[in-house]
């Protein structure tokens, strides 16, 4: 497996960044390869300029900002995403991610038929690490914003046997030391095992 991590969370001694560790942990024990984007870190630019959006619809070489994400989408067979659901929905940053490089010739494209196809079908895992500040039944309520995002609107891009994993903690605010070590042990497990139950 050849992995990509993207992270988004500002502290980096949060509980989120103690599960990107753990999540480079698994990967590292079974023998995957990984790379790691720290949207924070990186300084990444949530917000879309004007100009940005006038060559949305553009192929990839005119968007010379997205050509370093664009290598490392290419270069993965699968996605891990780690991050915190604020306002039942993941981190601004992550969502500008989305909106600023999963853009036409690097996410996607158009056929003639008006379709959307892309080249990222060769993305066969999708992982989903996050926390919760409610209970899982108000998310529930909420609508799973993040899950609805990544697991299904971005599921359709990838391949058509792309497994999905969602591992979510709720309460996090509320959690004991131990709940967050057993939460870490199952991520830890599962990416090991590269989704396998």
């Amino acid at each position: 497996m050849r992995a990509l991590i993207v992270h988004a969370h500002p502290d980096p001694t949060s509980f989120s960044a103690h599960l990107v560790t753990t999540v480079e942990e698994g990967l590292g024990s079974a023998g995957h390869e990984h790379r790691t984007l720290d949207l924070y870190a990186t300084r990444f630019r949530a917000a879309m300029d004007d100009t940005e959006w006038a060559l949305h619809r553009q192929t990839s070489d005119v968007k010379p900002w997205t050509d370093p994400h664009s290598e490392l989408l290419q270069w993965a067979d699968s996605i891990i995403w780690v991050y915190p659901t604020w306002w039942s929905g993941p981190p601004a940053i992550l969502k500008g991610w989305v909106d600023r490089v999963w853009t036409n010739g690097v996410a996607y494209h158009h056929t003639e038929k008006g379709l959307i196809r892309g080249p990222l079908t060769h993305i066969r895992r999708v992982f989903i690490v996050t926390t919760h500040g409610s209970s899982r039944w108000v998310n529930l309520a909420e609508g799973h914003v993040g899950k609805k995002m990544i697991g299904r609107t971005l599921r359709n891009l990838f391949g058509w046997r792309c497994r999905t994993r969602w591992l979510a903690m709720y309460d996090i605010d509320r959690s004991t030391a131990d709940q967050r070590l057993r939460f870490t042990a199952k991520v830890r497990r599962t990416i090991a095992r590269g989704g396998s139950r």
